[in-house]
């Protein structure tokens, strides 16, 4: 899911944070800056080493925009490496997984089709407007606070789209808890990271949710009864990507749990609850990343044929016999 980070003046990461942070995002490496005369863009892939020279050469210290790449939409190479050209002065850096896919090019990514044909066009009829407070935050709800984008201009300007959904740390702001070993973790989760966006400690994508409180069950769950839970669950949010997950979660807080503990690697039924009591939001977070990575768990899987083959996150929750909520 790429880790982004708008680094300030004075900072510098050290080879062990570097080292970090790609071990998470191992397929792309880039980092930009303005220095008011001239764009300064870096996208490449290769090692450990050669990013960490790269990085500590031409950006330590300097203000600048930093990207990690996970590999989501596109090939892995170095002209899907972020930060993409916009316009000859600005280049943009995206995290998360954008709605409209790639659909023109599977070659090339979501944010590159994001560019392309939404983003460019504004950049060059007014490169200012991306700058405004209006315009970020109108972004911000069309793509949803799980997607942060980074835009640099030449000048020296850097605007963050949905900036309140990261985090800080050494003074820098990075775009998630789950691609680094962030001490911000949420506390007894301990997420895969892995292609499907299953991370550490989600940061929200809906800031200030309120906990709901979650009544406990008394039966055995069966295979149908998750499988309608999920059904429910995507349907809201494919209805409405930006918040219908969150609003269903409201509703239904206890499907909501059930759900969390059937897709979550080993995480207990009443665990996924105290997650939602807890931090409302990292959940809905956590839930609405799984379905945007197109993740079909249950789809054409034979009736209480839930396998790994079929369905990983179920199959080990139902091989743990006898819990209920």
């Amino acid at each position: 899911m790429c880790l982004l980070i708008s680094q300030p003046k004075g900072v510098t990461f050290s080879r062990r944070e570097i080292e970090d942070f790609v071990s998470y995002n191992p397929d792309g490496f880039g980092l930009a800056y303005g220095d008011g005369r001239t764009l300064h863009l870096v996208r490449m892939v290769g090692s450990v080493s050669d990013i960490w020279d790269t990085y500590r050469t031409l950006a330590g210290g300097k203000r600048c925009v930093l990207h990690f790449r996970m590999t989501t939409h596109g090939a892995t190479n170095a002209d899907n490496a972020h930060p993409y050209p916009v316009t000859d002065d600005i280049v943009v850096a995206h995290n998360g997984v954008l709605s409209c896919g790639n659909p023109v090019d599977p070659c090339r990514s979501d944010t590159w089709h994001f560019i392309e044909y939404f983003l460019a066009p504004i950049a060059r009829a007014n490169p200012d407007i991306l700058f405004t407070r209006e315009w970020g935050e109108m972004c911000g709800k069309l793509i949803g606070a799980g997607n942060k984008l980074a835009i640099v201009h030449r000048d020296g300007r850097i605007a963050i789209v949905n900036a309140s959904a990261g985090v800080k740390h050494k003074g820098a702001w990075l775009s998630n808890t789950y691609a680094w070993s962030a001490p911000q973790k949420h506390h007894g989760f301990s997420w895969n990271p892995k292609y499907t966006g299953a991370g550490v400690g989600k940061v929200s994508r809906i800031q200030d949710i309120p906990s709901p409180r979650i009544p406990a069950t008394r039966h055995e769950l069966t295979d149908a009864e998750v499988s309608d839970i999920w059904d429910t669950a995507q349907e809201h949010h494919a209805t409405n990507p930006v918040d219908g997950l969150y609003r269903w979660t409201q509703q239904h807080p206890t499907d909501a749990a059930i759900l969390i503990a059937a897709i979550a690697p080993d995480t207990s039924e009443t665990e996924a609850r105290e997650w939602l009591e807890d931090s409302a939001g990292d959940a809905v977070t956590y839930l609405m990343e799984y379905f945007d990575d197109d993740v079909s768990v249950i789809e054409d899987t034979p009736e209480g044929a839930y396998a790994d083959e079929y369905a990983p996150g179920y199959a080990s929750v139902y091989a743990r016999t006898h819990h209920t909520f």
